[in-house]
């Protein structure tokens, strides 16, 4: 069926480099389907229409390309909102195709009819019906959308008759408006920087989402050079040095976060490098001096008052390569003090950042981490070492239950060599354990911790700030192990750190997914988060 406009669709995303398509079909979608197919394009069946998203957009983006989901009309598009979102406001590069009723249908034919545009419109960066006119424009403007910086979602639509309708030239039916941000000279940018900390005396520089993966090292030897106090947020992790002893935390929301914010409030000036407030839950960014360095505007368009636009790497090779203005006052000794201190505590017994300690003691180098949300989310962005940019994922600016095991599937399916560990509380994986399926049949080893508190941790803890009882947090005991052998994974429960460190050194070797349980009292978490 050559020529038509699933052929169009296919053919462009073909030639912007995706080479998978995540999802779960529809009548409506299968001349699609087919069309991909035939493009050597794989189409990999999730259990959830929002899993297939989340896995599709952490995939796009360690690919260096948009990920993409296909579902079907009506519940399979509207199942397509959490997904959206994350990537709207997590800058993770996504385009969602759902069918929708065919245009020709009698106005009366409602079933499953939703106004999926008015819907997906105010939560992506571009929103479009595929008609046969400009279908191959639409189809480019909508990668455009989704891989230009800040990074984030694209929705089209595509009626069933449309589908097999021949393709037409001519403009695409919806132009996207693209605002290209005026950059400053590198140069002009280096020295402003440079006067700046210059009349600083206890300057804190701080990274976030928007810096690009590929100046971490260029980073890294600018603030080790100057000897400038750092840190990131939880997005940024793995861009810089977490071992230097320069290296002041994670900043945005994490455990400890009282201990980060005082860092914040010792300092006399903070250089946020793409740093976004959508990962930022205090009003610090608000109250203090801080010089927003940015290559685009912030996740949601938002343009801090007074920054800096420039290339980030023009400007760091420029920097890098000059004497520092001065020395600076350390001011962050009590707050990296603090912050080991929690690293090494909880001694020998089953406790948040013990678990952190016995993991990252088991995981072979190399390793990508991804978390779901909730209290263990706090402890391991702060505590986990990332020792490079994309390996380590969670949803922040969304904070969305029912990232951590879709996101880990497409990191893997991206990085087939690297092991991949996926923490979850038993909230979350009783949310995506199906995927565990998706997993075996795609032949993505996992490695899924599992930290059983039978809560809803973070709420419970929140409520009882509040003064309130505890409603609607707690639930009985979920069977990790036998879910995950029901899934044809391994499954096994732990009851030391010893065991622990071991189950994740032998499931990071397995060619089969692996399921830790780690029973732990939700108690430990308080003071933490």
């Amino acid at each position: 069926m050559e020529g038509t406009v699933a052929d169009a669709v296919a053919d462009e995303l073909a030639a912007a480099g995706v080479d998978r398509v995540f999802g779960l079909p529809g009548g409506e979608v299968l001349h699609l389907m087919d069309a991909i197919r035939r493009r050597g394009i794989a189409y990999t069946l999730c259990r959830h229409e929002s899993a297939g998203g989340v896995a599709a957009a952490v995939y796009g983006k360690i690919r260096g390309t948009t990920g993409v989901v296909l579902t079907t009309l009506g519940p399979g598009a509207s199942n397509l909102l959490f997904p959206l979102t994350g990537s709207l406001l997590d800058r993770e590069p996504l385009l969602a195709i759902s069918a929708q009723p065919s245009r020709s249908s009698l106005p009366s034919f409602t079933h499953q009819r939703l106004p999926l545009l008015d819907v997906f419109g105010p939560v992506t960066k571009l929103a479009a019906e595929i008609r046969p006119q400009g279908c191959r424009e639409l189809v480019r403007e909508a990668v455009a959308a989704a891989t230009a910086q800040p990074q984030g979602p694209a929705y089209l639509a595509l009626a069933a008759d449309d589908a097999v309708a021949v393709e037409s030239g001519g403009p695409s039916p919806a132009k996207l408006a693209v605002k290209n941000q005026v950059h400053v000279d590198p140069g002009t940018s280096a020295a402003t920087l440079t006067r700046r900390l210059r009349d600083a005396e206890r300057p804190l520089v701080i990274v976030g989402v928007g810096a690009r993966w590929e100046v971490a090292p260029l980073l890294q030897r600018w603030l080790a050079a100057w000897g400038l106090p750092n840190g990131a947020t939880p997005k940024a992790k793995g861009m810089l040095n977490e071992l230097s002893p320069l290296f002041v935390g994670t900043f945005g929301g994490m455990a400890l976060d009282d201990l980060m914010v005082e860092a914040v409030e010792a300092s006399d000036l903070v250089l946020g490098f793409g740093l976004d407030p959508v990962e930022i839950d205090k009003t610090w960014h608000a109250r203090r001096s801080v010089i927003w360095v940015l290559e685009s505007p912030c996740a949601t368009g938002l343009v801090p008052d007074g920054a800096l636009f420039v290339d980030h790497k023009a400007m760091l090779e420029v920097l890098a390569a000059a004497a520092p203005p001065r020395e600076w006052v350390d001011a962050f000794g009590p707050m990296r003090t603090g912050r080991l201190s929690v690293i090494e505590s909880g001694g020998d017994s089953i406790a948040p950042a013990s678990i952190v300690r016995a993991v990252a003691s088991g995981a072979p180098p190399g390793t990508v981490l991804t978390t779901d949300v909730g209290s263990h989310k706090y402890v391991f962005g702060q505590l986990w070492p990332a020792a490079g940019p994309g390996d380590f994922w969670m949803s922040n600016g969304l904070s969305g239950m029912g990232y951590g095991l879709p996101a880990a599937l497409g990191a893997k399916l991206a990085r087939p060599e690297r092991p991949v560990i996926a923490v979850l509380g038993d909230g979350g994986f009783a949310m995506t354990s199906q995927e565990l399926e998706t997993a075996k049949r795609m032949d993505a080893p996992l490695v899924v911790l599992v930290i059983a508190d039978r809560s809803l941790s973070l709420i419970r803890l929140a409520q009882e700030s509040r003064g309130l009882p505890n409603l609607g947090v707690d639930f009985g005991p979920v069977d990790a192990v036998r879910i995950a052998e029901a899934y044809g994974a391994e499954g096994i429960r732990v009851s030391s750190l010893a065991e622990l460190t071991l189950a994740v050194q032998k499931a990071a070797r397995s060619r089969s997914s692996t399921v830790i349980e780690i029973p732990m009292d939700p108690e430990l978490y308080r003071g933490l988060v």
